[in-house]
């Protein structure tokens, strides 16, 4: 299999590099050669490659950077994902393009599953979701991916808050605002189980752990494992804080965005396992633990 994989330097896709390069012939396609501010160039940029699965991992996410920008995020979170559609359409390569929680409006503490209303309360939520819909109507055998609070790779929540409690700091989170915090060791190794299906899968598909936490569950979940592995020497309080106390932030932020993985569960024919008992996992095999 030949993959082209964008965004690469992110979170996601730094692993699903790590993960594919042994098994399979891995491009990559970085911002200096695949400008995604300028969709014009994406057509030209993808037929000098040679693929047969695109995943598309790049485009802006901070929420507070789409709503500064919103024409820069429309051209790169919406308009070339459709443009990298419509060429894997053109000659026949599968494309899964990478989503997020945050289409959900988050107004109801509801599980979602995918054939719930996305209603985004925010312009990055927005330019995801105009993404979903274009790339499936370029592109109807694509997948799109929802994801959600990614660990395992990068400087992500959990690295900040183990670093924080070993400088000894006091910390604290927000504690109501719902997700599900998941592992992309384990999206990493669910698409490469999708991508190839036959029927295939087609999108959109949650991609998540089991169970539900808040920012400062997830934080002290953090902290007492660590402790527990020996990576802590004593365990600290994550105190809880609220939403509506961060008045720097520029976008509006849903509080409930916990879905549902019972579509993935009955794909993959076993039950997904919890977010908890994945962090436990890769706070052990971490590099530097």
């Amino acid at each position: 299999m030949k993959l082209l994989i964008t965004g690469t330097t992110g979170r996601l896709g730094s692993a699903l590099v790590r993960r594919y390069s042994a098994r399979h012939e891995v491009l990559s396609a970085g911002r200096g050669e695949l400008d995604l501010s300028r969709p014009e160039s994406v057509v030209g940029v993808l037929r000098g490659k040679d693929f047969d699965l695109l995943i598309n991992c790049a485009g802006i996410t901070s929420p507070d950077a789409c709503e500064r920008q919103p024409e820069l995020a429309q051209r790169v979170n919406a308009e070339s994902p459709a443009a990298m559609a419509a060429e894997c359409q053109r000659r026949g390569a599968r494309m899964i393009q990478i989503s997020t929680d945050y289409v959900f409006g988050g107004e109801t503490a509801d599980l979602l599953d995918e054939a719930s209303p996305a209603e985004p309360v925010n312009h990055y939520g927005q330019t995801k979701r105009e993404a979903e819909v274009a790339v499936l109507s370029a592109c109807p055998s694509a997948l799109v991916v929802r994801v959600s609070w990614l660990f395992g790779s990068g400087s992500s929540f959990p690295d900040q808050i183990l670093r924080e409690a070993r400088e000894g700091k006091e910390m604290e989170a927000i504690g109501d605002k719902w997700s599900v915090p998941t592992s992309v060791h384990a999206i990493a190794e669910w698409l490469e189980k999708l991508w190839d299906t036959k029927p295939l899968i087609t999108g959109p598909l949650h991609l998540c752990n089991s169970g539900s936490a808040t920012w400062q569950s997830y934080g002290q979940t953090v902290v007492d494992l660590a402790h527990e592995i020996g990576l802590l020497d004593h365990r600290i309080e994550v105190k809880g804080n609220r939403l509506d106390d961060f008045p720097h932030f520029i976008a509006r932020r849903p509080r409930h965005t916990l879905m549902s993985n019972a579509r993935l569960s009955a794909i993959l024919g076993h039950e997904i396992r919890s977010w908890q008992e994945a962090l436990r996992e890769w706070l052990i095999k971490k590099p530097g633990s």
